[in-house]
């Protein structure tokens, strides 16, 4: 596959709309309590903060499809894993990557099995599923 066709899957989909459910939430994480912080060590030296998890490029994804439709991020739909969300029409939704920032972004249906998956690499920024509810492109520019 070329670069420039990298990310771009093509899926006949048979798609209708489905039955509405809330998103599910992104976990937040709250900074540390004072309690928390590091202690200074034996030598009375500040001890060294572990680093912080590498920050990844943001990751988005719009849904240009006239319908709500249901996705799932994670390896496989149904693992217990990943994350379920529904986006409606014309909406953009922050997505989650994984430590290694990929993420496996999966259309589903409303029982939740997976139609069609694009894998997600470091370098791509942007998903958009397409007007006719065909395709899903991921790419790192919008």
């Amino acid at each position: 596959m070329s670069r420039n066709a990298i990310g771009s899957v093509l899926a006949s989909l048979a798609f209708a709309a489905c039955a509405s459910s809330p998103p599910a939430a992104a976990p937040v994480r709250a900074a540390p309590a004072p309690s928390e912080e590091p202690a200074a060590s034996a030598s009375g030296a500040p001890a060294t903060p572990e680093p912080e998890a590498h920050h990844h490029r943001p990751l988005d994804l719009t849904n240009a499809c006239p319908h709500e439709v249901h996705f799932y991020y994670g390896e496989q739909p149904g693992d217990g894993k990943g994350q379920s969300v529904t986006v409606a029409s014309g909406a953009t939704v922050p997505v989650p990557r994984g430590p290694d920032g990929t993420v496996v972004v999966w259309v589903v249906d409303d029982k939740g099995a997976g139609l069609a998956s694009v894998p997600v690499t470091r370098p791509m920024r942007h998903l958009r599923f397409d007007p006719a509810c065909m395709k899903l492109d991921a790419n790192s520019t919008r």
